[in-house]
């Protein structure tokens, strides 16, 4: 028999700085250090869209590899490098 895992923590709008969505880790070339996220996200975008995100500690980031990459990522890389 499976185990159920305790309830994750949720925020909504604001969350601690320790935690980051996917995305804010992909802009800065990381990704979740493991599978399972940390907390939840709720969100409201106007003027009626809601939703839900995982939260990952950004302490347990590690860097993307080149097959994390998407070939239209790894295209502009050196143009976003030389800034």
């Amino acid at each position: 028999m499976r185990r159920r895992s305790p309830p994750l923590p949720r925020y909504s709008q604001l969350y601690p700085d320790a935690l980051a969505t996917a995305d804010e880790l992909k802009d800065q070339r990381l990704k979740p250090g493991t599978p399972t996220p940390v907390a939840l996200l709720e969100y409201t975008r106007p003027p009626h869209t809601t939703g839900i995100c995982a939260l990952y500690e950004r302490a347990k980031a590690v860097p993307m590899t080149v097959e994390d990459v998407t070939p239209l990522l790894r295209r502009a890389i050196p143009f976003i490098s030389n800034g």
